[in-house]
């Protein structure tokens, strides 16, 4: 058993290894996933361990395993990937448009990289800092002011709740613009089809009040097991109408010759944006890793980060590459509009706000999770004989139709929509990670890490937050400029 005191790099007091571990691991000390046991006498620091090569790792991948409200790996695959995968998936043959063909699918790879190191930095740091502190899970607000009272530096630890709020703010901005264009996505959808069954013209404004009862049915659970299976049935009717579309739009002569290689500058912005914006799941790393019931086999190799960005890079670069090339500058704003209105197509648009549906959930839980318990317990302080089923469903319903708001009553919101992901989407995919693992792992590096390694791994973060705060600056301009010519040609876009 192990009984050794050690002397964390984050507290100064001296803490007993057993305090951070799980009885098992305890009496059963397990090596690392893919690694041989190492005996006890080798924990070297609160949350770190030393190899017979002297390489020192973190602790926090020994195997542990989590009870209660929590879900396979299988099915934290399906819900990241089904948070990644929604309406802003099928506007990506026309951000290709924007960029170019070849310009857009070397951009794409670059941009899915980008993400896959923000997403994973994120994840290690959290579950890195949740380690130390001996906190089963940390959501990305309180991870932020966790790193932060842990600093050195005496201006982060007294402003570490202002930065938390910065982050949720961020959050918050980015989570609503896209379930409000998840209710714009299913509206503009079922106007095209009572269109077609009618012959008579719907008003916006009542398909999406049509939606949002629905919508509203589905935000009303809690568990992560029930948003999960909401995330599987979501995935098949996606899967289905994706398969479809796809092989309609690679049936089509192919028109990868007659398309431009690259365009200008502004449009090529406009694409980094879209693309950012495509890649909705962010929000939806820590949520998912807090609820996994074997941790560790989140950021394993072929574990749920890794295989899930794997899949939604692939997919996304095939969608925007045969998309454009089988309707070129034809291609429409979301390639579902392209789909000739007959038979199987028309099924498929049922299908897919069927799954927008669904979605809408899955990226409301990140507002709930983050924002929910505070709410509860401030305003249970306030008015002590609410029923706490009447605080959890009205918190619920007004954030549902702060979303259903948006949707009907701010004008040109879709092309208003790319720019909160180029810029809360940038945020929380490449400038707040790197900046969050370096003063993490600060200590660490400068007790554990080659020189050469460390001013290595600080030049890339650093590398990594200037690229994001560059995209977030081109894009601003480039989306503010479009916006502005859209408002000066048609102020209020077509009636709602």
């Amino acid at each position: 058993m192990l009984s050794h005191r050690v002397v964390s790099p984050v507290r100064s007091t001296p803490v007993d290894v057993r305090e951070m571990e799980s009885p098992s691991s305890i009496d059963h000390p397990v090596a690392p996933y893919g690694a041989t046991a190492l005996p006890s006498n080798q924990v070297v620091a609160d949350g770190l361990q030393q190899n017979e090569n002297g390489d020192v790792k973190p602790l926090l991948s020994l195997q542990q395993v989590r009870t209660g409200d929590v879900i396979s790996p299988h099915r934290a695959v399906l819900t990241l990937a089904k948070s990644m995968f929604n309406a802003g998936c099928f506007s990506l043959p026309f951000a290709w448009k924007l960029g170019g063909l070849w310009m857009s699918f070397g951009l794409s790879f670059v941009i899915a990289g980008f993400n896959w190191y923000g997403n994973h930095i994120l994840a290690a740091s959290s579950q890195h800092l949740a380690k130390l502190t001996n906190r089963t899970a940390l959501d990305y607000g309180h991870f932020t002011k966790k790193v932060l009272d842990a600093s050195d530096i005496p201006y982060l630890r007294r402003n570490s709740k202002g930065f938390m709020y910065v982050v949720n703010v961020t959050i918050l901005f980015y989570q609503l613009g896209m379930c409000s264009v998840s209710v714009l996505f299913i509206s503009d959808n079922l106007m095209k089809i009572l269109l077609d069954l009618t012959g008579h013209q719907v008003s916006m404004v009542v398909c999406a009040t049509i939606a949002i009862v629905f919508i509203l049915a589905t935000n009303m659970y809690t568990e992560m097991r029930i948003i999960s299976f909401f995330a599987m049935v979501s995935t098949i009717f996606f899967l289905f109408g994706a398969v479809v579309i796809m092989q309609y739009a690679i049936r089509q002569p192919t028109q990868w010759d007659k398309v431009p290689a690259a365009t200008n500058f502004k449009d090529t912005v406009m694409f980094i944006g879209m693309a950012m914006y495509a890649f909705e799941g962010q929000t939806m790393i820590l949520p998912i890793e807090n609820k996994l019931r074997t941790p560790h086999d989140f950021l394993n190799n072929c574990g749920v980060l890794p295989t899930t960005m794997m899949l939604c890079s692939l997919f996304m670069c095939a969608l925007g590459f045969y998309g454009y090339t089988a309707f070129g500058d034809g291609i429409k704003q979301t390639i579902t509009l392209n789909m000739p209105n007959e038979g199987l197509y028309t099924t498929v648009n049922v299908f897919l706000m069927i799954q927008s549906m669904l979605g809408h959930s899955i990226a409301m839980y990140v507002v709930f999770d983050m924002f929910f318990n505070g709410f509860r317990r401030k305003f249970l302080m306030r008015f002590p004989n609410t029923s706490k089923f009447v605080v959890d469903k009205g918190f619920r319903t007004f954030w549902v139709f702060i979303t259903y708001l948006m949707a009907i009553m701010i004008p040109k919101l879709d092309i208003m929509i790319p720019l909160v992901g180029v810029t809360s989407g940038t945020l929380c995919a490449l400038v707040y990670p790197p900046i969050l693992e370096m003063i993490t792992f600060w200590t660490d590096w400068q007790m554990n890490m080659a020189p050469w390694r460390r001013r290595l791994k600080i030049a890339l973060n650093c590398s990594v937050v200037l690229i994001g705060v560059a995209a977030i600056i081109a894009g601003l301009y480039a989306n503010i400029d479009a916006i502005i010519v859209a408002f000066s040609t048609d102020p209020y876009g077509p009636p709602k």
